[in-house]
């Protein structure tokens, strides 16, 4: 296998502030209505701009390699690369992705579509038990994995932390082994991680990509329903 791991540090943008309000007591009806008036405007959340992608391109197709959720006729498609070892993916998929799935893909407005990007051997390895879980239970494995990346990922013998985990999703030890050894599997993620590389320009994670439009290091709650009821007007 080639050796093209490269590390890149992802950004991932969050927006947002704790304002802290000391409330007004006094027998003063107006003052209480101004602090009242004051307290509500400094505590209103801020509405995110529609963020301004890197790049556009005119080429998204969804294959039936891919792994999706939603309605192939979804007027708008989301695809997320990302490294299952990523911290900022792990943060995007605990923050914004649920949000993401609830309002959006559930709905019918967005197809989602994920593509490994593996920064390293221990993210390929998570990439290919998933695989290995099938298409039923693809989904799980990645939540889980990246609900519990600072358990197994930074373990010091990650793959019997993976296969901890994998075991309790239904793959035996010995698929496990299995799966790890086979060639097609690796081949087929590190083929879509060379893809996202020559076609897009991937250099960090995680990168969406919605409609065409490229925004590296991934967008916060806010920026992401902003950007899609914008596209979705």
């Amino acid at each position: 296998m080639p050796n093209i791991w490269v590390y890149v540090v992802g950004g991932m943008v969050t927006i947002g502030a704790i304002i802290s309000v000391k409330s007004i007591i006094g027998d003063n009806s107006k003052d209480k209505t101004l602090a009242s008036q004051t307290s509500k405007a400094i505590t209103a959340p801020i509405k995110a701009k529609v963020p301004e992608p890197d790049a556009i391109f005119d080429k998204f197709e969804v294959t039936k390699d891919d792994f999706s959720l939603g309605k192939d006729i979804a007027p708008v498609t989301v695809i997320e690369y990302s490294s299952l070892t990523c911290p900022h993916c792990a943060q995007f998929h605990q923050a914004a992705f649920p949000v993401l799935k609830s309002e959006f893909i559930d709905t019918g407005k967005v197809r989602f579509v994920f593509r490994d990007f593996p920064l390293d051997q221990v993210a390929l390895s998570g990439s290919m038990v998933a695989r290995c879980a099938g298409r039923n239970k693809f989904f799980a494995f990645i939540d889980t994995l990246f609900a519990q990346q600072t358990g197994w990922a930074n373990d010091p013998n990650p793959l019997e932390a993976l296969s901890r985990i994998a075991r309790l999703g239904g793959l035996s030890q010995a698929n496990f082994k299995k799966c790890l050894k086979d060639k097609k599997i690796a081949d087929k993620i590190i083929k879509q991680r060379m893809y996202g590389d020559k076609i897009y320009a991937i250099n960090s994670t995680p990168t969406i990509i919605i409609n065409g439009r490229k925004f590296s290091g991934g967008l916060s709650v806010e920026q992401l329903r902003a950007l899609l009821n914008k596209l979705l007007e």
